[in-house]
């Protein structure tokens, strides 16, 4: 997938940042902060949280459903919450994840409700 906003951290790169952190737990509960990170940015995203980010998008029409391509970010709701992971391809993502610590899953493990997204961080510098 080709980067269709200007992140600091390219598509790539943001999913060699996420993999070298595989096993970590240091990033638990803090899906977003983590994707805004692999994506480059130092500073807060402008948003609450997941779901307020999830609404936003909506609310832009820049959400889309189906199958994610690799480095879309994938808003899928477990554990009560709404959470984001970074789409490896193939319906595999990355991200902390419900268990607790970074990882790699089949995203239809964790959830049958998502949609995706490019990875759009508006606010975020």
């Amino acid at each position: 997938m080709a980067d269709r906003v200007g992140n600091p951290r390219d598509t790539e790169s943001a999913l060699d940042w996420q993999l070298e952190r595989v096993g970590s737990t240091a990033w638990q509960e803090w899906t977003l902060k983590f994707q805004r990170l692999a994506f480059g940015y130092a500073h807060d995203s402008g948003w609450h949280d997941s779901a307020d980010a999830l609404q936003w998008l909506d609310h832009h029409a820049l959400l889309h459903e189906g199958a994610a391509p690799r480095g879309a970010l994938v808003w899928y709701q477990a554990v009560d919450r709404i959470r984001v992971a970074c789409s490896l391809g193939s319906g595999q993502v990355i991200g902390p994840l419900p268990a607790g610590e970074v990882a790699v899953a089949g995203l239809l493990t964790l959830s049958t409700d998502f949609v995706w997204s490019d990875p759009c961080f508006p606010f975020a510098h």
